[in-house]
Parts: structure tokens; sequence; C-alpha cells
């Protein structure tokens, strides 16, 4: 404001020296007078605009607000906010959201035998639900249950405490390390049922502790479990109790993928039960058990096999085979099967190589329908072969041949057509010739 202050005298001089110079001159022209007028009404106008300006200065609120308006706010200014409230307060500790998991699959069977006669089924081959997330940055959870069928059953329920990279201990209801088919997820299986070999001597999901380590080229894992969740307790007896091991390399280290792997279990019985029994179906759901051991009592059964597999783009190839030795007093049956399969996929896809858990993976259609494709088709093979007969215990042998063609039109959506033919034959009767057509329909998510 006082800067203007000059501005006012020099005016305020002007206009006085033109007033002294008309009073000094008895007669002014017209000209003269009418510039002096000019000269006034400058003069007031520069007045009123510098009360105006003197006006603004005197009102600091309104300046703050239009400097606020046009000038940007400082970046600094929400650092310094924050380091005047205070350090933030720690994130809580506890259960992260759960990732819902399941998956739905749906059987049309058709099964024909030698003798002529032929049934047909459909069924909720599994139906499960469940949830995994982590209870803090180094312990997971999943928890999941089968509703298909006539029962609900538990699946994998456990908790993981990952101990390094490559490094996990798991403890609660889960599959033993035991072959490559069974370790092999139903949503990730090249045929709708797993081998008779593996359905038989794996011994399923168990209560137990298990730990596995993995690196680049390689994976180790084992455990010790307890007998299958069902187990009956009415009577007084010690539980039974597994110990498996498993360990597998992959040879050639990428793609491709060259796996060679062991797998082994030790086994006691219960003091008091009903026995081993074995029955098998021919890779079919709701196909009459053909394979029948009948109940013998055994102490202890010992399980080793060895597996291969062989993964370059479309091409999987993958083998196993091995048996199991159960000790008694009354017998001591040995039994023993292998399997061999292999698969294409007609639209180039590749089926990744898993060296943390030591499995082929998921197929994801390089062109899926609705996206440039009509998604990812794969044709497959598989021959079994599996005796279980030995001293006196005639169980049977049975030898299967399948094919199987599996459309993926979406990752997540797989339409299956699978035929089995399967030829069972027993010490004192004829053989039987079975032929089994399913088809089915799957969901995950």
């Amino acid at each position: 404001m006082l800067a203007r202050r000059p501005l006012h005298a020099a005016c305020l001089a002007i206009a006085l020296s033109f007033a002294v110079e008309a009073k000094a001159q008895d007669s002014l022209s017209p000209d003269v007078i009418a510039l002096i007028e000019a000269q006034a009404a400058k003069i007031r106008e520069l007045e009123a605009r510098l009360a105006r300006l003197e006006a603004r200065d005197e009102a600091p609120a309104p300046i703050a607000r239009v400097t606020a308006e046009v000038q940007p706010k400082p970046a600094e200014s929400p650092v310094s906010l924050a380091q005047a409230a205070g350090p933030a307060p720690p994130k809580p500790a506890g259960l992260s959201p759960p990732t819902l998991r399941g998956r739905a699959q749906f059987d049309a069977l058709v099964y024909n035998n030698d003798e002529g006669s032929q049934s047909t089924g459909t069924e909720v081959r599994r139906f499960r639900l469940g949830a995994k997330g982590d209870l803090s940055e180094q312990l997971s959870y999943v928890a999941e249950a089968d509703f298909g069928g006539a029962e609900v059953s538990l699946q994998d329920v456990m908790l993981t405490y990952e101990l390094a990279d490559g490094r996990v201990i798991s403890a609660g209801h889960f599959k033993p390390p035991i072959t490559m088919d069974e370790l092999t997820s139903s949503n990730e299986t090249l045929f709708l049922e797993r081998s008779a070999y593996a359905s038989t001597f794996a011994p399923g999901r168990r209560l137990g502790v298990a730990g596995r380590a993995w690196g680049e080229q390689w994976g180790l894992s084992g455990g010790l479990f307890g007998e299958t969740e069902d187990g009956d307790l009415d009577t007084e007896r010690e539980e039974a109790w597994l110990v498996a091991l498993r360990g597998y390399v992959d040879l050639l280290s990428g793609e491709p993928a060259l796996h060679l792997g062991l797998s082994a279990y030790h086994t006691g019985m219960p003091e008091r039960g009903p026995g081993v029994w074995l029955r098998v179906r021919p890779e079919t759901g709701r196909a009459p058990r053909l394979l029948d051991t009948g109940a013998f009592i055994a102490d202890e059964g010992t399980f080793a096999g060895v597996e291969i597999g062989y993964g370059a783009g479309p091409l999987t190839l993958q083998a196993e085979g091995g048996g199991v030795d159960y000790a008694g007093a009354i017998s001591g049956p040995d039994f023993y099967g292998w399997s061999a399969q292999a698969a294409w996929r007609w639209t180039g896809e590749s089926r990744p190589y898993d060296i943390e858990n030591g499995v082929f993976g998921r197929i994801r259609p390089a062109k899926p329908l609705g996206q440039g494709g009509l998604g990812a088709l794969e044709t497959g093979v598989r021959v079994t072969y599996l005796d279980l007969g030995d001293e006196t215990v005639d169980g049977g042998e049975m030898t299967t041949y399948g094919v199987v063609v599996n459309w993926l039109p979406i990752t997540r959506l797989r339409l299956s057509a699978n035929l089995i033919q399967a030829r069972i034959e027993r010490l004192r009767s004829s053989p039987v010739d079975e032929t089994l057509l399913t088809l089915r329909t799957t969901i995950d998510w």
C-alpha cells in the first residue's frame, strides 16, 4: 500500500500545476479548458482504482482463499500431516480373507459285459467345496469336503508352515506322498479316474504330519500318518500307522521335462480289526469291483514304486509300477502292478511340469472358446495291469485298455469321453470282459 503513495502524490502535483497555470492566465482557450477537465477525470479514475486495491490489501481472508485456489497444494503437506499425527499403527495380524475353491464333476455311464447285459447310470462323481488362505506370512491353511455320493467326506484339511523358500511342513488330513498319478489333482489327470495300479496301492488320505523340500531340479517329501479318518475305534486296539517317503528329479530341467521318481511306505496294521481287504474297480466310477482279495490278516506291509514321466510341448508320457509285500503269521502275499499312458494335445498346449509337487499340471487353452479359438483338444491312451493273487489270496488279475478325449473350451471347464476295456482273470473262473464308457462334465474354481 505504501508503494502506491508516490503515484497518488504525483497525480495531485500534476493537477495543481494545471490549476496554477489556469489561474495565472486570465483567459484560456476552450481547447485548454477541455484538456484540464480530461486530466482531472483521469485523476479521479486512478484514485478510485487505488482505493479498490487498498481495500483488497486490508481483507486477508479473501486473499488467502484466492491464493489457495490458484496455487497447487505442496507435495510435502501429506507427509507433514502424517508426521504431526505420529507413526501409523501397525496392521493387525490375523486371518486374511479366504479364497473359495471347489469342483463339480457330473458323470453319465454305460456299462457292458461279455454276457450281453448292459446298465446305464448318472452320478455326481465329485462336488467339493472348501477354502484356503493365510493366517500369517508363513502359515497357510486349506479345508475342503466332498459332498458327492451318499456321504460327506473330508478331503485336504491341513495347515502348512513355510520354514524357508522351498521348505514346508504340513499337518492335518491329506495324501501321503505315494505315486505320481495319485498325487495329480483330479482336475488335471489325463483320464477321468486314476489307474487301477495307483488307486490300489496308494494308501489314501490320512491324518498325519509331513515335510516337503524342493529345488530347481529335485524334490523330496516324507511323513508319518495314522489310519484313514473313518477307521472304526469301537474296540480296544492300537491304531494303524504309516511312514511314507518320495523323491524325484527332473533330469532335463525345464522344457522338456524328464521326471524320475521313487516312492515307498511301510505300514503297521492295527492289533485288532478286519485285516487287509483290497477291492478294485476297472478305472470307472460306479463300476462293479471286479478284483476282490477278500479279508486276510497281515501284521505289516511295505510298498515300493518307481515313476517316470516325459513332457515336451503337446506330448506327455507317463509310466509307473511297483508292488506291496504283506507279512503276517498266517499269510504274506505280494501284489504288484503297473500303468503306462501317453497324451497328445492337437491344439499345441503343454502340461507344465510342477517341480514343487513332481507332477504334470493343468492345460491352459492357447485360444479359448470365444477368444479367437475353440479351446484345447487332448487325446490319450493308457494300459494298466494289476495282479492281486498270491499264496492263499486269489484277488485276480486285471488288464485295462483306455482311450480318452478331453476338450477344454476354457481353462476350468472340461468335457470328456473315457472308454475302458477291462479283462479280469481268476484261478477258478472264466475270464470276464467289460466295456465301460463314461462321459463327464467338469468345472472347478
